[in-house]
Formats: structure tokens, sequence, C-alpha cells
């Protein structure tokens, strides 16, 4: 039967009202990202290896899971394709927030208290390696971009750290993606191999917690390679932990003075001179409000409280202990697992295997060389 022009206009508006989820609407795309965040946090707290070792540390950090989750599930079911919308979302929108309120967990005052060289040394070495990645990355015929997100996921701290400096690179989606499947995958291997090494060294409790604070990748990594010394572990996970933290602390700068090298290195590259850089322009708005929120937590704006629950509580009449800034900064863990997930579902194999395995060269070259960097600064 021939339809009209308004006969067939007609019955595709009536057809897409029909639908349960339009294509366009994000709600899927949310909807299966929390999914898969709240299944990657089960799947990495089982009490089973590898997820949790018999120390009671869980090394496979939930991210990961996540992002595995996502790819598998983009290139398995091609209908997931209809979930894009709200996958872009999650990693445009949502990543950031999680990014801001990783930063209650940041206290100022902790990093007052470490001695001057843990900041320069820690300075000394992110430059290094990103330096050296970047010199490496032509070596191994990597592309520039994805060279400059390993660098920094190795020299910083592991996924947010490449997060935060994707955009800021103009990174495509594929190439964040391959970067943290490469860092979560030799922070595992890096954070296994320490402690086995830490007693051949003949390394003490601080300088061994100071060696995992500076040479492995993610925090979750550092914590659970500091806390595994074999003879002082409270003293050298406390150690690494602090560490870590001063190394997390110049992500803001770090994000920063590469965006400033990136646009002028794009402006002089460009057929026609532009207007000058603005650098006031380069570092991402949530990176400021990390560091405001960090600050609100230094200054005691984000207490642990105590509410006094009456009878008429659900849970009964009783003192409940909130902690203020650990609540944020693990809905801020929760929200980065989602977007990551969202990051794998908007991910083509494909796209990532025309990497090759010159980035995992890259990758293990550059853990090999934040390692003895971190060494060496640990010794000094």
């Amino acid at each position: 039967m021939n339809l009209s022009r308004k006969e067939k206009a007609f019955e595709a508006r009536f057809r897409r009202n029909l639908r349960l989820w339009p294509e366009q609407s994000p709600w899927p795309g949310f909807s299966v990202c929390i999914l898969l965040a709240c299944l990657a946090g089960y799947v990495h707290s089982l009490p089973v290896a590898p997820f949790t070792l018999a120390s009671g540390q869980q090394p496979v950090s939930a991210v990961l899971l996540a992002l595995l989750a996502g790819l598998i599930l983009r290139n398995l079911i091609p209908a997931t394709a209809r979930l894009k919308p709200g996958a872009d979302t999650m990693v445009k929108k949502w990543l950031p927030v999680g990014i801001v309120l990783l930063g209650a967990r940041l206290d100022f005052y902790v990093l007052i208290d470490v001695a001057a060289q843990v900041l320069l040394g820690s300075a000394v070495l992110i430059t290094c390696v990103i330096l050296l990645t970047r010199v490496l990355s032509r070596w191994c015929g990597v592309g520039e971009k994805l060279g400059l997100l390993i660098g920094i996921g190795t020299a910083i701290c592991g996924s947010s750290a490449i997060v935060a400096a994707a955009p800021v690179v103009e990174a495509r989606e594929e190439e964040m993606a391959y970067s943290i499947g490469v860092i979560n995958l030799l922070g595992v291997i890096t954070m296994l191999l320490f402690p086995l090494l830490g007693p051949v060294l003949e390394l003490d409790a601080r300088t061994y917690g100071a060696w995992c604070g500076l040479g492995i990748h993610a925090t979750p990594q550092v914590i659970a390679a500091g806390f595994a010394h074999p003879i002082d572990g409270h003293t050298a996970g406390e150690t690494a932990t602090i560490v870590k933290l001063v190394r997390i602390s110049l992500l803001g700068p770090a994000v920063f003075l590469l965006g400033a090298w990136f646009a002028h290195r794009q402006r002089q590259q460009a057929a026609h001179v532009g207007a000058p850089v603005r650098y006031s322009k380069l570092v991402p708005g949530f990176v400021l409000l990390f560091l405001a929120l960090a600050l609100l937590r230094t200054l005691g704006f984000l207490p642990e409280v105590t509410l006094h629950m009456s009878e008429r509580w659900l849970l009964g009449a009783g003192d409940v202990q909130v902690d203020i800034a650990g609540l944020l900064s693990q809905t801020g863990t929760w929200v980065i697992t989602a977007a990551i997930a969202g990051v794998g579902l908007v991910t083509e194999l494909g796209a990532m295997k025309a990497g090759g395995t010159r980035p995992l060269l890259l990758g293990v070259l550059a853990a090999i060389a934040v390692a003895l960097l971190g060494l060496v600064v640990a010794v000094l």
C-alpha cells in the first residue's frame, strides 16, 4: 500500500512513541553503566584470589573490571550501540564529577608534614617519566596522544590522571581506554613484584614505603604493596600512602603544564598563527574544583559528624557516625567506575587492535623507568 508523505511521517512518529527507550535517550546507557559498576565492585571484593589476597588486600581495581566488562559487552553484542548516548554522557559529564569528589580524600596538612624533598623528588620523578615516555613513544612508534596518556598515568596516579589529561590533549576514547587498560595491568604486576623485591634490596620499612608511593601506578595498588612489607607493614603502608598523596597533589600542575605545552605546539604547527594561547583556560574546571574540595577538607569543612537518631528513625534509636569526606570520596570512586564502564561501552576493539602491542611495550618501559627513578628518590 502506498502511503502519502504525511502518513509516513505520522507512522514514523507513532512507531517512535511506541518504543520504551528512544534511540537517543541516555537512560539505557546510564543504567547499564551503573549495573556494570556494581558488578565490577562485587567481583573486585570476591574473597578469592586474585581479587582478594591472603593479606586482605584487593589489588584488581573495580575500574579495570568495569572497563573490561564494558568492552566485552560492546564488542560481543552489537545492539549495545544504542547505549552510546548515555555512555557518552557518563564519560563527558559525570567522569569530571567523580574526579572532583576524589579531592575530598586529599589533606594538604598531611603534605605539609612530609619533608620538602618528598615533594621535590615527586616533581622531578613525574617530569622525568613524562619526558622519557615521550621519547620512548617515538622509538616504539606509538601515537603522541596515547604516549602522553600512558606517561602521565604511569607518572602520577593511573586512571585518574589519564581521564584528567585526556581532554587537555584531545585524546580519542579508544586511546583513553587502551591507556587505562595498559596502566592497570602493569600496576597490578608492579604491585605484586615490589613486596618480592623489597627484601632482596634490603629496604627498611620507610624507604620501601616511599618506593611504593613513588613507583606504583594507582593508589589501591600502592596501599596493597606498602602494607605487604614483611617486617613492618604498618609503617611502610602509611609512608606509601602519604608519598602517594604527594604525587596526586601534583596532578593539577602537571595537567596545566601539559595543556600549556600541547596548546603552544598546536598553535606553532597551525598553517596560520592564531590568537595567543589563553593559559587560564588550559586547566579543566574539574581540576580546580578537585583542589578546592581538597582545601575544604584541609580546613575542616568536611568533618566526621555524629547523628543522634531518635526512635522514629527507620533503623532505630542510636548514634550514627558519618565521615563526610570519606562519603564524598567513595561516591567519587563509584562515579568514576561507572564512567569508565561507559568508556568501554563506546570503544570498539577493532580500533584498539590497530595500536598493536607497541603501547604495551611503551607501558612496560615507562613502568621500569618509574620504578628505578622511584627507588633512587626513596633511597636519597
